[in-house]
C-alpha cells in the first residue's frame, strides 16, 4: 500500500522548513487557501504578492493535494473491499439459519395443542399401548402351544419308531392285491380279516373327510375307509368301492375297486424297510408288481388316530 496521506504531508512541510526557516510568514499565507481549493478553487486573490518561488510551492501543493486525494480515494476503496469481505462470510451463516425459525414454529405447535384435545381422546392412546402387550402374549401363547403339538407329534413319532417293527412273515407266504383308483396295494392274507362288499353305509359327524360310513355286517361294524382320499390327500371325487378289505382283527375295512387276486410271494420278493420313516404303513414294496405292500398293524394305528398316509389329522 502507498504511503498514507498524513504522512506525505508531514514530510513535505518539514522539507519547506528546512529549506527556507525565513518564510515561515510566507508559507502561512500559502496554506491558508488548502480548505478553500475544495469549496472556492480560484487562487486569484493571492497573485499580487506571490513570488516565483511561493508559487512553485503552491503547484507543488496543489499537486500533492491532488496526489493526497489519490491516496485517500485508494484507502477509502481498500477499505471498503476489506469491509466487504469481511461482511460476505457473516451472509453464509444467515441463509443457513433461515430454515431454522420454521422447524422451531413447527415444533412449537404441538405442545400448544395438546392442552386443547379433550380428555377421552386422551385416554385413547394410553389404551392402544396396553393392547399390544395383550396381542403379543396371545402370539406368544399360540407360538408355544403350536411348538408343543410339534413336540408331542415328533415325541410321539420317536415312541412309534423306537417301537415299530417291521411285518413277521414265513419266508414263502400269500397276499391279496386289490386295487384303488389305479393304485395297486397288498396285504398279507395272515393279516387279512376279510372281504365285503359295499352295502349301505351310515355317516358319522365329526369323523375324517376319509371316512365313508359304517357298514354292519352279522353284528359286526365295519369302519369304512375312502381309501382313495386316505392315500391321496387332497382328492375329492366320490369314490364307488364295490368291496371292503378289513385289516387283522380291528373293524376297519378300506374300500377298493377291484380285487386283483392272491399271490405266492417269498422274502427276497419284497424289498423290506428297515425304519418306520414318516410312513410306517408301509413294509415295503413288492419287487415285480411295484406295489405297496401294507404295515396293517401300523395303518390300523393311523386310522385309529384319525390320520391319513402322510400321519396328518385332517
Amino acid at each position: 500500500m502507498k504511503q498514507p496521506y498524513a504522512d506525505v504531508l508531514n514530510d513535505y512541510f518539514g522539507a519547506l522548513l528546512e529549506e527556507s526557516p525565513p518564510l515561515e510568514h510566507e508559507l502561512a499565507p500559502a496554506l491558508e487557501p488548502a480548505p478553500l481549493a475544495k469549496a472556492e478553487p480560484t487562487p486569484a486573490p493571492m497573485a499580487p504578492y506571490a513570488e516565483p518561488d511561493a508559487a512553485a510551492r503552491r503547484v507543488a501543493l496543489e499537486a500533492l493535494l491532488a496526489q493526497v486525494a489519490a491516496l485517500k480515494e485508494e484507502e477509502t476503496t481498500v477499505l471498503a473491499t476489506e469491509t466487504l469481505a469481511a461482511t460476505e462470510p457473516e451472509a453464509e451463516p444467515q441463509t443457513a439459519v433461515e430454515p431454522e425459525p420454521v422447524v422451531i414454529a413447527a415444533a412449537v405447535v404441538v405442545p400448544v395443542v395438546a392442552p386443547t384435545t379433550v380428555t377421552p381422546t386422551i385416554a385413547a392412546p394410553m389404551a392402544a399401548p396396553m393392547a399390544e402387550p395383550v396381542v403379543a402374549e396371545q402370539v406368544a401363547s399360540a407360538i408355544d402351544l403350536e411348538l408343543q403339538a410339534q413336540l408331542a407329534a415328533q415325541q410321539v413319532q420317536a415312541d412309534q419308531a423306537a417301537a415299530w417293527r417291521n411285518m413277521e412273515t414265513e419266508h414263502s407266504f400269500q397276499v391279496l392285491f386289490f386295487e384303488v383308483a389305479g393304485m395297486t396295494f397288498a396285504v398279507p392274507l395272515t393279516h387279512l380279516g376279510g372281504i365285503y362288499q359295499v352295502a349301505k353305509l351310515t355317516s358319522l359327524f365329526g369323523k375324517p373327510h376319509w371316512f365313508a360310513g359304517v357298514q354292519t355286517e352279522r353284528d359286526r361294524q365295519i369302519y369304512a375307509v375312502d381309501t382313495a382320499r386316505w392315500a391321496m390327500p387332497g382328492h375329492t371325487a366320490e369314490e364307488e368301492y364295490g368291496y371292503l378289505v378289513t385289516l387283522g382283527e380291528s373293524n376297519w375295512g378300506l374300500g377298493c375297486h377291484q380285487l386283483k387276486g392272491t399271490a405266492l410271494l417269498t422274502r427276497d420278493q419284497v424289498k423290506w424297510r428297515a425304519t418306520p420313516g414318516a410312513r410306517p404303513w408301509l413294509a415295503g414294496m413288492v419287487k415285480e408288481r411295484m406295489c405297496a405292500l401294507l404295515h396293517v398293524d401300523a395303518l390300523i394305528a393311523l386310522l385309529e388316530q384319525g390320520k391319513n398316509i402322510d400321519g396328518q389329522q385332517v
